[in-house]
């Protein structure tokens, strides 16, 4: 092969590596445009120490907060939740393979071991309302809100009685407002 036509094939496969990446990196920023929240919200739940991250719905109801979160394989006795606050905390350790030592994994796509996910919640909950139940793989966690959360108006005194020109107890004088010149 001569020198013109290797130079020719190491420039075609620089041209199509540089084709690839700037396809993937247009894949990136259309995922990141459309589902831009759904990635941030994967990176808020980000924990160093976990090896996955259950996926949570959380739905408001009139009188509560209820949490779908999937856990599937997992038993119930190996789930912790637990309130603190306004956060609720779920961590479990969970195989799912048992091997031998002559088994050999081709694929491994399932989650296995560490589960820690922190998920602050919207409004503060009754601590003592909690109640979780376990169906085909799905924790229903329910959380009464707060009674706390009851709207109360806040009226307002006027502090600040002096006319214009006057000086306050406070020794503040007070000038009067120049007209908009419009």
């Amino acid at each position: 092969m001569s020198e013109t036509e290797n130079s020719n094939q190491t420039s075609q496969r620089f041209s199509q590596t540089v084709d690839r990446v700037k396809s993937e990196l247009d894949r990136l920023v259309e995922v990141a445009w459309t589902r831009g929240g759904e990635a941030l919200q994967q990176f808020r739940n980000y924990d160093p120490e976990s090896d996955w991250v259950p996926d949570v719905d959380l739905i408001e109801t009139e009188q509560s907060l209820i949490l779908l979160v999937n856990l599937p394989g997992v038993p119930a006795d190996q789930v912790e939740i637990s309130l603190v606050g306004n956060s609720l905390e779920i961590t479990s350790e969970y195989e799912s393979l048992t091997l031998q030592s002559s088994d050999k994994v081709h694929q491994r796509e399932r989650p296995t071991g560490r589960i820690h996910r922190v998920i602050a919640l919207p409004l503060a909950v009754e601590n003592d309302s909690a109640v979780a139940q376990s169906e085909n793989g799905v924790f229903r966690i329910e959380l009464k809100k707060s009674s706390n959360l009851q709207v109360r108006k806040v009226p307002v005194t006027v502090i600040d009685d002096c006319q214009p020109g006057e000086v306050d107890e406070k020794g503040s004088h007070h000038t009067p407002s120049e007209p908009d010149a419009t």
